[in-house]
């Protein structure tokens, strides 16, 4: 069983009513995305995914310790974390997904009227959404008091976020060439520069 740091019912409830509002958004993007006929893509990006999608798996399973008081000063501290880094997760993802428009995919593909966005997020990081999920994976932790966990499921995350971001970057380079190495030289992956 999981180790879990004792956690109140406010903190999981911040993070499950704010992940409401990220997946709406998701479903949001899911629905505006274009079709993928015809599209160049690179099955490569599936096995990013998986990773990732196991590293935030694995922060979210067991059960949480929830004993601490609704309003402690734990409580209220772990709370604002949550908010906090939900928040980040959520408009990282909305911007990202707005600004990216009908280039939006799950799988990393380009269709052949594909824009290269520097705009909004993109001109900070080049993979925004990447950074909103590890805020995102970074909330449940917070939330389910699943900090030990965060040993495995952080790696696990970064390398999946690592295959996306590459196969991302090469299908970029390739159809945008010296544009794209010029944005690639000058816009960090995944953490903005301050």
């Amino acid at each position: 069983m999981p180790l879990a740091i004792p956690v109140s019912p406010l903190q999981i409830w911040a993070f499950q009513g704010l992940s409401l509002i990220f997946f709406l958004f998701l479903f949001r993007a899911l629905l505006r995305r274009a079709s993928e006929k015809g599209a160049q893509s690179d099955r490569r990006s599936r096995w990013g995914i998986l990773l990732q999608t196991v590293g935030i798996l694995t922060v979210g399973f067991g059960r949480p310790s929830v004993v601490l008081p609704l309003f402690s000063p734990a409580s209220l501290l772990a709370t604002a974390a949550v908010a906090l880094l939900m928040v980040g997760a959520t408009w990282l993802f909305a911007a990202s997904s707005s600004a990216l428009g009908r280039n939006w995919s799950i799988v990393a593909r380009m269709r052949s009227d594909h824009e290269l966005i520097r705009s909004g997020p993109y001109a900070r990081v080049r993979h925004p959404i990447y950074l909103g999920l590890l805020l995102f994976l970074l909330a449940l932790a917070v939330a389910f008091g699943h900090w030990p966990q965060l040993i495995i499921a952080v790696p696990l995350y970064l390398a999946g976020t690592r295959i996306r971001t590459d196969v991302e970057d090469r299908l970029l380079e390739q159809t945008f060439g010296e544009s794209f190495r010029e944005y690639r030289n000058s816009t960090p992956a995944l953490l903005p520069r301050f």
